[in-house]
């Protein structure tokens, strides 16, 4: 078994050389006796997956079954969310009895029961770049983002909690960081320590 704590990502190679990287708090384990005979593995968590071609390659989780014979993927499987996101060939979804094929640059997500199809513009997952990226997302959701990426506290003493962020940030500088979440809701920062930091409203 591979497990990442908070803020670490792991990167783990297969027996028939496909690549693993396990996102920060996953988890996944496989039989490696038992690998030329059936490539299959649990996922708790996040992971993207780089697969050499071959026989079927499954990636069995709480919600459902991914399967493929040679792509890149990635899949989210924690809480109530399950996401399958296809980079490159064909993956195919197996849920709730049902089945469903994602072609390149397509995602499926099935969450607390609702299950949507669409398209992606990426290249592959934004954590691979060390970037948090939100879209309409509540603003206390974002700020634990931060304090999991850098390990801070942050106290909010804005007035205005239902807040929702467009964005992103990367993961490399706190200053930066805080600036690209703070400014476009007109908010402020106060870094106070090297553990913690308070975030206020501009005062006019």
């Amino acid at each position: 078994m591979y497990k990442t704590n908070l803020a670490q990502n792991e990167t783990i190679t297969l027996p028939d050389n496909s690549i693993v990287k396990l996102h920060e708090t996953s988890q996944h384990e496989y039989n490696a006796s038992q690998w030329d005979k059936e490539r299959a593995l649990t996922l708790k968590g996040e992971a993207f997956f780089d697969v050499e071609k071959g026989q079927r390659f499954d990636v069995n989780t709480t919600f459902g079954k991914v399967s493929v014979l040679g792509t890149e993927f990635n899949v989210i499987s924690r809480d109530s969310l399950f996401k399958v996101s296809c980079f490159e060939g064909l993956v195919q979804v197996d849920y709730n009895n049902k089945s469903m094929q994602l072609p390149a640059g397509t995602q499926f997500t099935l969450k607390s029961g609702q299950s949507i199809k669409t398209t992606i513009a990426i290249a592959e997952p934004y954590w691979l770049k060390n970037m948090s990226v939100f879209k309409n997302t509540p603003i206390h959701l974002v700020l634990k983002d931060i304090e999991t990426q850098f390990k801070i506290s942050i106290t909010n003493q804005f007035n205005d909690t239902n807040l929702n962020f467009t964005g992103a940030f990367e993961h490399k500088d706190l200053d930066k960081a805080l600036q690209s979440v703070t400014q476009p809701l007109n908010l402020t920062y106060a870094i106070t320590s090297n553990k913690a930091v308070v975030i206020t409203d501009v005062q006019n």
